[in-house]
């Protein structure tokens, strides 16, 4: 018996009420038991990056972010665009990471959340990501079409179509199987 792959779900956004954080929500609702989705929440908590300031010790907030990561199978990221960027906030987050043991190699999915079809900020993120060694799951971002800010979990769960999309993108996230090449076992 295989044990649970544990993904570390990642909100670019601040807001209270966020149609990202909402798609993570729903993502945890809706993951098959194969899936842990665990959300992080200590965004707001980092200190704005500095390279001086990478060196033991670390702040607290950055070593309990690079434990979440490390402790993660994989990241599923759902990351709002604002002014056709990545918000500053989350490009924060992934300036703690550059440096750390814990992120390359990592499995990560991007869900894009926008109903608008908003593409600048998750080709920004790709790179990134790419260029930190992640192992981007997919080839684009997973589309889940909310309607904007303001947007609840409720309203995430209510919509088929929007579960549809969100079990999508979990299938990405569940790893295959190993395949059996010849010979007897």
């Amino acid at each position: 018996m295989s044990s649970r792959r544990r993904v570390l779900c990642l909100c670019g956004s601040l807001r209270r009420v966020s149609s990202n954080r909402a798609a993570l929500e729903a993502a945890r609702q809706l993951a098959p038991a194969s899936l842990e989705l665990v959300p992080y929440d200590g965004l707001a908590a980092l200190p704005l990056f500095n390279p001086d300031d990478e060196c033991d010790p670390l702040p607290d907030s950055v070593l309990a972010l690079r434990a979440a990561v490390g402790q993660a199978d994989a990241l599923l990221v759902a990351c709002p665009e604002y002014a056709h960027g990545v918000p500053g906030a989350f490009k924060n987050l992934l300036d703690w990471l550059v440096g750390s043991l814990e992120f390359p190699g990592k499995p990560v999915l991007l869900l894009n959340a926008s109903a608008r079809g908003s593409h600048h900020a998750q080709e920004a993120l790709a790179e990134i990501l790419r260029t930190m060694s992640a192992e981007l799951l997919g080839t684009q971002p997973s589309p889940v079409a909310l309607p904007g800010a303001g947007c609840t979990v409720e309203q995430v769960l209510a919509s088929a179509e929007r579960c549809a999309e969100v079990r999508a993108a979990l299938r990405l996230l569940i790893p295959s199987p190993p395949t059996h090449v010849g010979g007897e076992g």
